[in-house]
């Protein structure tokens, strides 16, 4: 018996591969492989471009930018460490009353200071010092005082694009576009801020309030006056601030009453910065009408001296 051929099997059906084969797409691969090849490696080539264009803009800033501040920056540098070191040892523990040998309240309203106001509890260290002068606390103090202020939460802000920490963001730029913002940035501070800057460096004395509780009115308030040249402490005044010389307003011709002292058990912020303003004034040896804005009282005339001989002269009478 011989034995033929298998049966074929059953695919219910279905299509086999094999006889798919002579209808599937042929890859044209010597067309293909060039144009995949150009689309892989473009975005590489233009990831390398934009990295070298970035790095010349980037080393472009931080050359104009050392050019630019090279001779504000210092000086910047060093007297904002200044203010922030003196007013981090001015919440330290409470020293005690000071006066420097020869400073007057003129020598304190003879121009601008440079102004800070904090609290205890803000302040810890370096870095909390600008973080607590940046409050814009109600506060009166100085205008009691006379004294015309420049602002030093002012001399932070603007002069933070000389601080070491922007050319580190020129540094950690990502691209292009963030290197053409930071150098406009810089330009505009540049033309804005310096005047303003400059004028800060000038300035010969550092005041610093600090408010000993949460709120100025509630717990004493303490002032200090630092040389900014040397660092020198030139006064060191504190106060309750609810003590208040009243000084009537005069007008002109009629006798004023004497000032006053008067106690508010709940003081507003004006009553409490007059207060140590007035506690300032007094340690410094100045008088509670420092500031005056009417002339002195013109001494009373005396009649003249034949007016009443006149009178009673023989026939002078009344007609």
């Amino acid at each position: 018996m011989t034995s033929g051929p298998p049966p074929p099997k059953s695919h219910r059906g279905l299509i086999q591969p094999e006889e798919l084969e002579p209808f599937k797409p042929r890859v044209n691969w010597r067309f293909w492989a060039p144009i995949l090849s150009i689309l892989l490696m473009f975005p590489l080539v233009w990831g390398i471009h934009r990295h070298r264009e970035a790095k010349r803009h980037r080393a472009r800033l931080l050359a104009e930018h050392a050019m630019l501040t090279g001779d504000l920056a210092p000086a910047y540098r060093a007297r904002r460490a200044m203010v922030e070191r003196l007013v981090l040892q001015s919440v330290a523990p409470w020293e005690g009353e000071l006066r420097a040998e020869g400073f007057t309240y003129g020598e304190l309203t003879r121009e601008p200071v440079v102004y800070a106001r904090t609290r205890l509890g803000e302040v810890r260290d370096l870095a909390g010092v600008y973080r607590s002068i940046r409050h814009r606390y109600p506060d009166q103090l100085l205008g009691c005082l006379g004294v015309e202020t420049y602002s030093a939460r002012d001399f932070f802000e603007k002069g933070e694009f000389l601080l070491p920490e922007f050319v580190d963001a020129v540094r950690e730029a990502g691209g292009v576009p963030r290197l053409a913002a930071l150098r406009s940035d810089l330009l505009f501070r540049l033309r804005r801020d310096t005047p303003l800057l400059a004028e800060g460096l000038r300035r010969p004395l550092l005041v610093v309030a600090v408010d000993e509780a949460r709120a100025s009115i509630l717990g004493p308030s303490r002032v200090y006056v630092y040389d900014l040249r040397d660092g020198r402490a030139l006064l060191r005044a504190r106060s309750e601030g609810n003590a208040v010389t009243l000084v009537p307003v005069r007008i002109h011709g009629i006798p004023a009453p004497p000032p006053t002292p008067s106690t508010s058990p709940r003081p507003t912020v004006s009553l409490h910065d007059c207060a140590v303003a007035s506690s300032v004034r007094r340690a410094l040896g100045a008088s509670e009408d420092t500031l005056q804005h009417l002339p002195p009282e013109p001494p009373p005339t005396a009649p003249p001296a034949d007016a009443g001989a006149a009178s009673d002269a023989p026939g002078a009478t009344d007609r």
